[in-house]
C-alpha cells in the first residue's frame, strides 16, 4: 500500500533503456524539497541495532551510532543529505562509538510491490564507507529475516569502485541465504570514473517473476523466481518478493561488507540523496500503438506488462529464448520471424488493438501442432467474442496451417486476450493473426450500407492520418493511394 501520494505523482510514463518495451506510472516521489525531513514518510532508526532486536553493530559488526542529529541527516538544496562523521568529543551519547551516521526507512508510511524503484544518489567514497538503498518488507508475511526477504537496490563499498545488488532469502538466519551481482566501474565508466564521482539512478523494475537491477537505465542483472524462494511457502515459487516492502537509506561504517575501517585521517564524508520514485507497471500496446485492425498481429507482439498483466504462463522463463524478456514462449519460425511456442493450459495473451467500427471481423490464425492439436478463442473483458477455434494436427511444430473464425469487436481502441483452451497434455504453436473485415470502406453508419457518410468519414480520417484511414502500403503513410483504394473498396460495395 502506499501511504501518501505526492502532488508530483500526475501520471508520468517512463521508458526503461534497460529494457525498451517497459512502460511505468509515477505513483510517489520524494524530491527533498524544503529544509526538514517529512517525518510523515521517513522513520528515523538510531543507536546500534539492539533497540531493534540486532546484536550491536546491525548484526554486522559495524562501526557507527546512527542518530536523528541535523549533524548526520539533513534536506538542504533539495536532497537529503546523510553525513557519515568521525566524532572528536563526549562519546558517550554514542555508545562510546567514534562514528555516527544515520539511517531512514518508511515502513508504516510507504510501501510498494512490483513496478519500478529507483533514486538518484551520490555516494560516498572513502575506506569503510558502506552506502545502501535497499528494502525490506512491510509486514514480513514470511516470518524473520532472511525468509520474507531482503531487496538491494544499490550497496557499494569502501572507494565506490563496484555497485551490488543482491536479494536475500530463504530461511531465517542463519540459514539465510543471498544472490546477487556487481558491475565494476571499470565496466561502467571508460575515463577512471568512480560511483562516488556524481550522481547516478539506481533503480529495480520489480515483477512476479523476475527482478532486473539498472544504473542510469543500464541493465547489470536479472533474477527470476526460480532462484529464490521462502522456507515459510515452499508452494509459492514467488515467495518471498510478492509482498509490499519498505524503502531504507544509510551509509553505514566498517563491518563484515567493507571488511574496512576509516582511515586514521577521517574526518567526514556524504550520500547525497536527490529523490527516491516509485511507478507502477502499466499495461501498454507493444512498440506503443495499438496495433490496428483490419490487420495482421505478430503473435509475439502482445502486450507489454508482466505475467497476470498483459500474459499468463505456466512458468517465469523465456524458453525458446527469443525476442523478448519475459516469461512468455518465443521461439524463430522457420518461415521468419518468431513464433509463440510451448503452449501450455490455462495461458493468455492479451493484445490492444484499435478497430476502426464494431462489427463482425474475420480473424485467421497460424498454426502449428506437432502430434496432440488444441483449442483457443478470443475474448474482452473476461466475455467470448469468438466461437472456440481448434487447432489441428499438422504433424509438426513448424508445419503451419490456418484456422479461421470470426470476432466480434467494438470500435475504437480495446483489449482483446488470447485464450488458450486446450488440455495440459495438448501443445500447439501460434505464428500470428490476421484481422479483415468483409466490407472496409463501411466505416460510417448506418453499417452494412456504403453511402456520402462513408466518403465523409474517411476524408476526415485522412484528413487527421488517422490509421483507419490506412488503405495501402506504405503502412503508415497517408497520400493518394490510401484515396484510390478506398474508392475502389467504396465502389465494389458490400457483400
Amino acid at each position: 500500500m502506499l501511504g501518501r501520494i505526492t502532488a508530483t505523482a500526475a501520471t508520468m510514463m517512463i521508458c526503461s533503456a534497460g529494457l525498451a518495451d517497459g512502460q511505468y506510472e509515477l505513483v510517489w516521489s520524494e524530491e527533498f524539497e524544503g529544509f526538514t525531513l517529512d517525518t510523515s514518510v521517513w522513520d528515523y532508526m538510531e543507536g546500534t541495532g539492539t533497540d531493534y532486536g540486532l546484536p550491536a553493530g546491525w548484526g554486522n559488526n559495524e562501526l557507527q551510532y546512527y542518530t536523528d542529529s541535523f549533524n548526520n541527516v539533513r534536506v538542504s538544496g533539495g536532497s537529503l543529505v546523510i553525513t557519515v562523521r568521525r566524532e572528536t568529543g563526549n562519546l558517550a551519547p554514542f555508545d562510546g562509538r567514534q562514528f555516527t551516521s544515520g539511517r531512514l526507512r518508511t515502513a508504516g508510511n510507504i510501501s510498494h510491490q512490483y513496478g519500478r524503484v529507483e533514486a538518484s544518489i551520490k555516494i560516498p567514497s572513502n575506506s569503510g564507507m558502506w552506502p545502501a538503498f535497499w528494502m525490506l518488507p512491510e509486514d514480513r508475511r514470511y516470518g524473520g529475516w532472511a525468509s520474507s526477504g531482503e531487496i538491494d537496490i544499490m550497496e557499494s563499498v569502501n572507494f565506490a569502485d563496484r555497485s551490488y545488488g543482491t536479494l536475500h532469502y530463504g530461511d531465517a538466519w542463519p540459514q539465510n541465504q543471498s544472490r546477487g551481482g556487481s558491475i565494476l566501474a571499470t565496466q561502467y565508466f571508460d575515463n577512471g570514473e568512480l560511483f562516488g564521482d556524481d550522481f547516478h539512478t539506481y533503480a529495480i523494475e520489480w515483477e512476479p517473476d523476475q527482478i532486473r537491477w539498472y544504473i542510469d537505465d543500464r541493465h547489470f542483472q536479472t533474477r527470476i523466481s526460480t532462484e529464490w524462494w521462502s522456507a515459510e511457502a515452499l508452494d509459492n515459487p514467488r515467495a518471498p518478493f510478492d509482498q509490499p516492502f519498505h524503502i531504507l537509506l544509510n551509509v553505514a561504517v566498517g563491518g563484515n561488507f567493507p571488511q574496512q575501517n576509516p582511515s586514521a585521517g577521517f574526518t567526514t564524508d556524504t550520500m547525497v540523496v536527490d529523490y527516491v520514485r516509485l511507478y507502477d507497471r502499466v499495461q501498454a500496446p507493444f512498440n506503443g500503438a495499438p496495433a490496428v485492425v483490419p490487420g495482421v498481429i505478430e503473435a509475439e507482439d502482445f502486450d507489454d506488462g508482466y505475467d497476470g498483466m498483459s500474459y499468463a504462463d505456466a512458468d517465469p522463463q523465456n524458453n525458446g529464448g527469443q525476442y523478448r524478456a519475459t516469461g512468455v514462449d518465443i521461439e524463430t519460425a522457420t518461415i521468419g520471424g518468431f513464433n509463440i511456442a510451448y503452449m501450455e493450459q490455462d495461458e493468455w495473451l492479451e493484445y490492444t488493438i484499435d478497430a476502426p467500427v464494431a462489427g463482425e471481423y474475420q480473424v485467421e490464425a497460424l498454426v502449428a501442432s506437432q502430434a496432440t492439436g488444441g483449442s483457443f478463442r478470443f475474448e474482452r473483458d473476461g466475455a467470448p467474442i469468438s466461437a472456440t477455434i481448434n487447432v489441428p494436427v499438422t504433424g509438426g511444430w513448424q508445419t503451419w496451417q490456418t484456422v479461421m473464425s470470426s470476432v466480434q469487436l467494438d470500435a475504437g481502441v480495446q483489449t482483446i486476450r488470447f485464450q488458450n483452451l486446450a488440455g495440459a497434455n495438448d501443445g500447439y504453436n501460434v505464428n500470428r493473426f490476421t484481422f479483415t473485415r468483409d466490407c472496409p470502406a463501411d466505416i460510417a453508419a448506418p453499417m452494412g450500407t456504403l453511402d456520402i457518410a462513408d466518403v465523409v468519414a474517411f476524408l476526415q480520417l485522412f484528413g487527421a492520418s488517422d490509421p483507419a484511414a490506412d488503405f495501402s502500403a506504405p503502412a503508415g503513410v497517408f497520400d493518394i493511394a490510401d484515396v484510390v483504394a478506398f474508392l475502389q473498396e467504396f465502389g465494389a460495395g458490400c457483400p
